[in-house]
């Protein structure tokens, strides 16, 4: 993070877990993404789509759990559906229709004198709305997964609350700074490249790894084989030593209506429970990520949808939307961070 963030903003976000940008978004943006949302129904929930096959469900829930999803695998939709149901009244995945929006007006309003680096990929979005009665998130981190194929240690979310989060509605984002415990990501992207660059059916013509040249069987063995399978050990013991030892260490921060928060949800976070029964929590985020020198395309869909397709010049104070990814071949490799 210290060569994406400029340096007061890193130490406040290495002791913090979070950064104050001191944005906040109009009004009228803000009613205006409550308004897009409001059109979905009630009940709509991307999770069990998004993440019911994920590679790392297995691991985060527990050795016989994990058994019972990894073998039963009806059952494990099931359960995970299930869970899913109960936490959110709505969850919608890369909507991607406020993405723009939402960019310009944060450069606008100063969003690059943040950074060092000059490009991040703005991948996909979320809205999440939850009412009184559902229970909170717990303690987690987002690991990196090869879903979005392209997720590091040091990813960066647009947290932006759609009412406010205080300490009477609750809701608030709780976070365990970096300086308490580091979750590791970006040796799997080095592990990523160093497995599947060894065989050229994966590559392209100019030496990237093209992650919709690998099938699925080809991915299984990868995640069956000794390296991600050590990694994964580390990420159990990580995890444990994040609810163990470190439950009290997250911080917190006032949440307003439209007050942008920058976080990595790599680090371990949870979220308070709601206490409003007359208002139901709202939060969009936008999820972006820093992009390395290692020579991997970006995946353009996930499970159908379009992501990945944001990119934003800090530099110029520009975002640019694409048809299809962003090709991270044509950044110059000056304008990538070392691995």
């Amino acid at each position: 993070m210290h060569d994406i963030l400029q340096d007061s903003g890193f130490r406040e976000h290495y002791a913090r877990g979070f950064l104050e940008t001191g944005i906040t978004l109009p009004t009228t943006l803000v009613e205006t993404i409550r308004g897009h949302y409001a059109a979905r129904e009630l009940g709509h929930n991307d999770f069990p789509k998004f993440f019911v096959d994920n590679e790392h469900q297995a691991y985060l829930e527990g050795a016989a759990i994990g058994a019972v999803l990894n073998t039963f695998r009806g059952f494990g939709r099931t359960l995970v559906k299930r869970f899913y149901d109960k936490a959110y009244s709505k969850a919608v995945y890369c909507d991607q229709q406020m993405v723009e929006a939402v960019l310009r007006e944060v450069l606008a309003q100063g969003l690059p004198r943040l950074f060092k680096t000059r490009y991040i990929v703005a991948s996909y979005d979320m809205y999440l709305r939850n009412t009184h009665q559902c229970p909170a998130a717990g303690i987690h981190t987002d690991l990196p997964n090869f879903h979005h194929f392209y997720e590091t240690e040091n990813d960066i979310s647009l947290y932006i609350p759609l009412v406010d989060l205080d300490e009477a509605n609750g809701g608030r984002i709780t976070v365990l700074p970096e300086s308490r415990l580091k979750v590791p990501g970006n040796v799997l992207l080095k592990m990523l490249h160093d497995h599947f660059s060894a065989d050229p059916r994966w590559v392209d013509e100019q030496g990237y790894v093209d992650p919709n040249r690998i099938p699925p069987e080809a991915m299984a063995g990868f995640i069956k084989g000794p390296a991600h399978q050590d990694l994964m050990t580390l990420y159990k013991g990580v995890i444990a030593l994040a609810k163990k030892q470190h439950a009290h260490q997250f911080e917190k921060t006032v949440e307003t209506a439209g007050r942008v928060l920058l976080f990595n949800n790599k680090n371990f976070h949870a979220a308070e429970p709601w206490k409003n029964p007359q208002l139901d929590r709202e939060v969009y985020v936008i999820r972006m990520v820093p992009l390395y020198d290692v020579p991997i395309r970006l995946k353009g869909k996930l499970h159908g949808t379009q992501v990945n397709n944001f990119l934003v010049d800090m530099e110029l104070g520009e975002v640019r939307r694409f048809d299809q990814e962003v090709d991270v071949r044509l950044i110059p490799a000056a304008n990538k961070l070392p691995l």
